[in-house]
């Protein structure tokens, strides 16, 4: 397994403390569209021995186990700090500067979400809190709401052409937000958030968005755009547009597809391409989502009403012409 030089350190290095590159069984799938963010280690049996600390990274890892294990020991530097089992769904928060290693005699399949101080600092002050000096230690406790976006973080890696990096930061950022709530002591309020976007901005935020439908633009940067801080334009855009912006960008993606099936005669697999989608499949299920119907039946239920709707309309033209015709007639006897 060769992680290459273009992943992050703290990627290559946990690979390297965990023997991973030299376990046969092992795989580490790393993120292309987020690489800093997250990735995927899994492997049909245990660690040969237990691990070398990891040094010289700052941040914290946040493992969440996607299956269970039977027995696993967390130390900090020398220090045992838990040992037993974890569960389907088990949360660890981990400060890197406190030298993690483990022992993993079992096999093990895990999303780790890499999560550094300067994003927690900015959720908190959003929040108008003091930054977050420590995340509240938890080794293998379930948390249900991590649990689940480390699910769709995770599924991303299995379809990485079907998610788009303003979804994943969206992913991400919530799943910020949670840290920062349930382990670094936050109080976080949506009061200081009431209100929309001005008029400005929200022409602004649609500008943006629909000059890049394949989603392939940070969120950070729509923000940024707008000046306001990412928890700030995520909650305004939905205030806004009572939907968040990687759901605002699918429906506008659907319309675009919609026009063109309508007014042109491309192929759906060249149509999903032009309006931002990875391929057809991928317009098929979120337009299938929305409207219920497939792209396809959408095109031909269409085709056949404005077919049916001409004949009709040209012959009440005609009917209106010839009675004209027999007025004029009459009014000229």
């Amino acid at each position: 397994m060769d992680m290459g030089h273009k992943f992050p350190t703290v990627w290559n290095q946990l690979a390297d403390t965990m023997y991973l590159n030299h376990l046969p069984t092992a795989e580490v799938r790393i993120s292309n569209v987020a690489p800093f963010s997250f990735a995927r280690l899994r492997s049909d049996r245990g660690l040969p021995e237990i691990a070398r600390p990891t040094t010289g990274e700052s941040g914290y890892i946040v493992p969440v186990q996607l299956a269970a294990i039977p027995y696993i020991e967390q130390f900090f530097g020398k220090r045992k700090v838990s040992s037993g089992s974890y569960p389907t769904g088990g949360v660890s928060a981990i400060d890197l500067r406190d030298e993690p290693a483990v022992l993993l005699p079992h096999a093990f399949d895990t999303v780790i979400v890499y999560v550094t101080h300067g994003a927690l600092a900015d959720i908190a002050y959003e929040h108008r809190s003091p930054p977050v000096e420590q995340l509240r230690g938890t080794h293998g406790h379930p948390d249900p709401i991590v649990y689940h976006l480390a699910k769709t973080l995770s599924a991303s890696l299995e379809h990485p052409r079907h998610a788009s990096k303003i979804f994943l930061d969206h992913v991400l950022h919530a799943l910020n937000c949670h840290l920062v709530s349930s382990y670094g002591g936050v109080k976080t309020s949506a009061a200081q958030f009431r209100g929309g976007l001005s008029t400005a901005l929200m022409r602004r935020a649609k500008e943006l968005l629909e000059a890049n439908l394949d989603g392939n633009i940070p969120l950070r940067h729509l923000a940024e755009a707008c000046g306001l801080s990412t928890s700030h334009y995520t909650r305004a855009f939905k205030e806004t547009f009572r939907k968040p912006p990687h759901r605002w960008l699918i429906e506008r993606r659907i319309d675009r597809a919609k026009d063109l099936m309508t007014n042109s005669h491309l192929p759906i697999a060249d149509i999903a391409i032009q309006c931002g989608f990875a391929d057809q499949s991928a317009l098929n299920r979120s337009f299938r989502r929305i409207h219920g119907i497939s792209p396809g039946q959408w095109r031909r239920a269409t085709t056949r009403e404005r077919g049916s709707a001409s004949p009709r309309t040209d012959y009440s033209d005609r009917s209106a012409a010839s009675g004209s015709t027999r007025t004029a007639r009459r009014a000229g006897r």
